[in-house]
């Protein structure tokens, strides 16, 4: 996509079967809701200034559905996804899963058509979804290079209909998740915001994919990681009262070795460490947007003592909550 009326058109047609009212905040962006019987979503496409379109998806499934996609030949897509597993199969035969935590990189080459299915255990559960479009000739302007990284170019070179690689997502790809998923910049700044997200997200992917050819990263597989996602947003849905170990193991069907392993592997951090993170960049959030005080905000993400929340705070952004906002 590429941030037209056109193409929210086509997806509302061919993925919903039904109209819905197209918003355009900004000159540059267009966005999109539905509700369907509980099925609901919305999707925002953005065409940024320096060559990169970036579509982002958020969708909640109350019932086992699918749809089906007609995907032309594009340029490179580097996709983001958490959240609830999605089969994808494609007319060629190919078969992966979205969500889960992965970061993706395709080309559709020929024309071919996509369908995507959630089952019963994706219900009830957000999945996150983040394209991002450039063509390899812009990439390497953009990079100050020749050739594209690579991991890219073996992917440009394969001849398939669908060629793909997957990683685990990095935390420096969470992070820009959420930032692109949750800006609230208005007015003129909403572009300089966005465009400055997509190139530190364009950024962030290479130094993922570069990083990944120079050292092998351990094994997970589609269970593993899907089962580590899961033990990740209870941690987060029970940031103020957090589980042990042992419970977020047993919750997540893993044991404690598996899961200590994985969760480091997976998300970058220990699991506590991950967790003490999110606190504080959601404190951070909080904070900007002026809605609370420091107090009120240290024990919104689970601090008791608003002292230990400062000093926490602190050692993570090297300023005193107080001046933030």
């Amino acid at each position: 996509m590429d941030g037209s009326e056109r193409d929210l058109e086509e997806f509302a047609a061919g993925v919903l079967r039904s109209a819905a009212p197209i918003e355009a905040p900004t000159p540059f962006e267009r966005r999109m809701r539905w509700d369907l019987r509980g099925n609901t979503g919305s999707i925002s496409a953005f065409s940024l200034r320096s060559g990169i379109s970036v579509t982002v998806t958020r969708c909640r499934w109350e019932r086992a559905s699918g749809m089906v996609i007609d995907h032309a030949p594009m340029v490179l897509e580097f996709v983001l996804s958490r959240g609830p597993h999605m089969r994808v199969r494609s007319s060629d035969g190919d078969g992966y899963l979205l969500g889960g935590g992965t970061f993706q990189i395709g080309q559709v080459k020929r024309p071919l058509q996509l369908v995507c299915a959630w089952d019963e255990s994706a219900l009830g559960q957000d999945q996150d979804n983040l394209c991002l479009t450039i063509d390899g000739r812009r990439l390497c302007e953009l990079l100050g290079a020749k050739v594209l990284p690579a991991p890219i170019q073996r992917i440009v070179a394969d001849t398939g209909g669908y060629p793909r690689a997957a990683q685990a997502m990095s935390p420096p790809l969470y992070r820009l998740l959420d930032e692109i998923l949750g800006c609230d910049a208005r007015g003129l700044s909403r572009q300089l915001h966005l465009e400055a997200k997509g190139l530190e997200l364009m950024a962030a992917m290479v130094d993922q994919l570069e990083e990944g050819e120079r050292e092998a990263s351990p094994l997970l597989s589609q269970h593993d990681i899907a089962r580590l996602e899961r033990a990740r947003h209870t941690l987060l849905a029970r940031m103020v009262d957090p589980p042990t170990l042992p419970e977020l193991a047993r919750h997540a069907g893993l044991n404690e070795v598996k899961l200590k392993e994985g969760f480091r592997a997976l998300f970058g951090a220990p699991v506590f460490t991950y967790l003490r993170h999110h606190r504080l960049d959601e404190a951070q959030r909080l904070l900007r947007q002026r809605a609370c005080n420091v107090t009120e905000v240290a024990q919104r993400v689970g601090y008791e003592n608003p002292s230990k929340f400062a000093a926490a705070f602190r050692k993570r952004f090297g300023v005193s909550p107080s001046t933030v906002g």
